[in-house]
């Protein structure tokens, strides 16, 4: 196990049944590496992440929704690693200003 901890903003692909029937399929996680996946409507996820149901909340989570509220555009940046024959990395960080 690890702490390393992912959010991605995915849209799912929608498909039609042949009653015209508009369905989102389920989330598949890799077994292997993935505990759970599951597609979470933004209301309920903001309310899980401010805490609204009792809980405490969750300060990272807060600060991705910030960046998704205040529509902070995400930039790829390359980090060379320290290691030597190792490829640098690429990491992906909110820009504070349109001019970063």
């Amino acid at each position: 196990r690890s702490d390393l901890y992912f959010v991605c903003r995915l849209d799912p692909i929608e498909e039609v049944d042949e009653a015209g029937n508009v369905i989102i399929p389920k989330p598949c996680a890799q077994e292997c590496e993935i505990e759970a996946t599951a597609w979470v409507p933004l209301s309920e996820y903001r309310d899980m992440v401010n805490g609204a149901n009792g809980g405490p909340g969750h300060p990272m989570m807060s600060n991705i929704m910030k960046v998704f509220d205040e529509g902070i555009r995400i930039k790829q940046k390359v980090i060379k690693s320290i290691v030597p024959g190792r490829k640098p990395n690429p990491l992906y960080i909110p820009t504070l200003t349109d001019s970063e």
